[in-house]
């Protein structure tokens, strides 16, 4: 099997080149300063998780803002489902002035409800600071920018490097739909889960759809099945979950009760042997010890369909909005100029949690070896994909997919109900 795609030789990135990220992180000249108009007054800032980790990284942020401009910052924060799941209702109350969220259709959708600031001179003072695809990726259906990218990361399948050495398999070989089988017959023959999975939240299990729908079906199909042009009881998505089904022995029972976090335990805790997900929760293992995190390791979701080979994955752009309807949106604009600044973003990287920064100025050469292979990952696609409740419409994703999933769990037998009660209720959305 080949190693190389698109010319990106992973086992060349590991060796330590500092390659692009499919196009993610791109040249540019730096500012010297940006944001700081002590002007704007106090204003308030809206986190959308209450992990130790990234919190102590947006401190570290706020800090530094305040310490330069001696505005105030007030510092709320809510729990990721509960703040996404809330967004509509907050964005049209009385929310912050500035606050995290993602890039894509999910901002795009707010955007054009008139409930987001629109940040385009902010681009035009630091938007050399990014690469073409992340400025796209902040761009409402008007041509406006209402987003500033904080970060990326990876869906990928990660493991701990000792236990695949246990059974006696490079994790590199792992290649084909025949290898990722082989790996989950080897931990179960340990006693061990061999993926650990997760969907009490309703959105974990998307990933594992996107990128199922993505091996099998192919890039193009799985975004215009997301955009409504192609039909959810189509024979294509079926497959999608015939595959899946044949995962379901080798991964914990308790599904539905795990958040993504709990699931993410069965790993770290050397219980389960593989856990697809996004790769921010490498800082948990680093919050366990540096040995854990050096264990830490990530590898494309294998190949099913060699038409599409590994050529897609889900890397979500995280970042920072301003609130129109927030007491001090000029506040709000100013602090997200800020974080987008390559001074904001050390800010948070001197914090000492580590960030694959969307800002060209980090110096990729630092990264440490988790981060490097998420790059190499990262090298391999040819097409990147925001994640199923940021490529679709909101109001079909988390109110209609999230259940539709969790009800698959429960009867996975029921899969040709499930998939026509989707179309049908797609076709009763009303137009945006």
């Amino acid at each position: 099997m080949s190693e190389v795609t698109n010319g990106v030789s992973r086992r060349s990135v590991l060796k330590g080149a500092a390659i692009g990220t499919a196009g993610l992180v791109g040249g540019g000249a730096l500012l010297s300063s940006c944001g700081g108009d002590a002007a704007t007054g106090p204003l308030s800032f809206g986190a959308r998780t209450v992990d130790e980790s990234p919190t102590k990284q947006l401190k570290a942020l706020v800090a530094a803002y305040e310490a330069k401009t001696g505005n105030t910052v007030t510092y709320n924060a809510t729990e990721s489902n509960a703040f996404q799941n809330n967004l509509s209702q907050y964005l049209q109350g009385t929310p912050d002035d500035a606050f995290q969220w993602m890039a894509g259709y999910r901002m795009q959708f707010f955007a054009e409800q008139g409930l987001l600031v629109d940040l385009s001179d902010v681009w035009e003072e630091i938007g050399d600071q990014y690469a073409e695809s992340y400025k796209i990726a902040s761009t409402g259906l008007d041509g406006k920018q209402y987003f500033i990218p904080q970060s990326w990361y990876p869906w990928g399948l990660h493991y701990r490097k000792s236990m695949i050495a246990d059974i006696g398999m490079d994790p590199e070989d792992i290649y084909s739909w025949d290898d990722l089988m082989a790996v989950l017959e080897g931990m179960k023959g340990k006693g061990l889960i061999g993926l650990a999975s997760a969907d009490k939240g309703g959105w974990e299990a998307m990933g594992t759809f996107d990128i199922l729908n993505a091996r099998i079906n192919g890039y193009q199909f799985h975004v215009d099945l997301l955009g409504g042009r192609e039909k959810w009881t189509d024979d294509r998505v079926r497959e999608v979950f015939t595959y899946w089904e044949k995962l379901l022995p080798y991964m914990n029972t308790n599904v539905l009760d795990l958040e993504w976090d709990g699931a993410m335990q069965l790993l770290l805790q050397r219980k389960a042997g593989l856990f697809f997900n996004g790769s921010w929760f490498g800082a948990n293992f680093k919050e366990q010890s540096d040995a854990d995190y050096e264990d830490l390791w990530i590898i494309p979701f294998p190949e099913i369909n060699p038409e599409h080979a590994r050529d897609t994955i889900d890397a979500p752009i995280d970042g920072f909005c301003a609130a129109a309807n927030g007491a001090n949106p000029d506040g709000g604009k100013d602090f997200v100029k800020f974080a987008g600044d390559m001074e904001g973003v050390q800010a948070m990287l001197d914090s000492g949690i580590p960030m694959t920064s969307a800002n060209s100025g980090q110096d990729t050469s630092t990264y440490d070896a988790f981060q490097k292979q998420q790059l190499a990952v990262m090298g391999e696609a040819k097409y990147i994909t925001q994640f199923l409740d940021r490529d679709t419409r909101p109001d079909f994703a988390g109110p209609v997919v999230g259940p539709a999933l969790q009800s698959w769990f429960k009867n996975p037998k029921d899969v040709g109900s499930i998939l026509e009660s989707l179309q049908s209720q797609w076709d009763a959305l009303p137009p945006l």
